[in-house]
């Protein structure tokens, strides 16, 4: 059985923004990411310090909050839409090296047993040593 890791289907931003005050804005998520992913757009984020962004969650939606002026929010969500998708990619090539890493230690955790087989093979039929054998150290 191969290691499979979480599955993974892309998160994608799932409506318009919307506002309270026109600069604190917020767009709708369609999944609750994961940890791991979160820290891939965290890192995204982090290279464009002209729009910051967090997340909010509730029990009927969750939300990327962005702080942006009315007239640079189409800039804001097209930052936004880039960062989700490459935090999309590099979480699946995440999940893609941890499930190759998996069957890697697997295959060495099988080699290792099918080692260790052998060798209780090899000497399975090797009887114990009689009484002489023990004193005199010849058969």
């Amino acid at each position: 059985m191969s290691f499979q890791p979480a599955s993974f289907t892309d998160v994608r931003r799932s409506g318009p923004p919307t506002t309270r005050n026109g600069s604190e804005w917020s767009v709708p998520i369609s999944t609750q990411p994961a940890d791991e992913w979160l820290k891939f757009l965290k890192k995204e984020a982090g290279e464009d310090s002209a729009v910051g962004v967090q997340w909010a969650v509730n029990v009927q939606v969750v939300q990327l909050r962005f702080t942006s002026t009315p007239d640079n929010v189409p800039h804001s969500l097209e930052s936004v839409d880039r960062w989700i998708a490459r935090a999309n990619d590099q979480y699946r090539n995440w999940l893609n090296e941890a499930r190759r890493k998996g069957n890697e230690r697997r295959r060495d955790e099988q080699t290792e047993a099918d080692r260790v087989h052998g060798l209780n093979e090899r000497f399975k039929n090797r009887p114990p040593p009689g009484p002489r054998d023990l004193s005199t150290g010849h058969d």
